[in-house]
């Protein structure tokens, strides 16, 4: 089980309202920790309250790489996803971050597009990191 591998760290959370739709938005963040180990990414999961991912998708950002002293923004990549609902059955996508606002972040050295990331052992740890989430973080819920 994905739980297993990481620990998940909830942190903050913002509201504000949709650039699409002007309802309020909630966004909540944290860390994902190795398993007895150090921080391999910070997340983002962004929803509009009050609609169903089907209607609205939620936005998931990672910011992934090294953390720490002695590491910079240059070993860290943006990485986005979008949880959504399709006839009932929930699932997930890699979408484009440098068409995220994480992608001008001063917390990255990248973006990582979709078509760099489909078919990588980098994408199976990504989704096995927001399965963590999801079921950690229980603002989520």
């Amino acid at each position: 089980m994905a739980d297993a591998m990481y620990e998940v760290e909830p942190t903050e959370e913002s509201r504000g309202f949709c650039d699409c739709c002007g309802n309020q938005t909630r966004t909540v963040w944290g860390y994902v920790h190795e398993e007895g180990g150090g921080t391999l990414a910070s997340y983002f999961v962004q929803w509009t309250v009050g609609q169903s991912i089907e209607d609205h998708p939620a936005n998931f950002d990672l910011v992934f790489g090294a953390w720490g002293e002695g590491t910079s923004k240059s070993d860290r990549c943006a990485i986005s996803l979008v949880h959504f609902e399709s006839e009932g059955v929930p699932g997930v996508s890699v979408i484009d971050a440098n068409d995220r606002p994480i992608a001008s972040s001063e917390l990255v050295g990248s973006a990582k597009s979709r078509e760099e990331l489909i078919g990588t052992p980098l994408i199976q740890q990504v989704f096995a990191i927001f399965d963590s989430v999801i079921l950690q973080d229980n603002r989520l819920r």
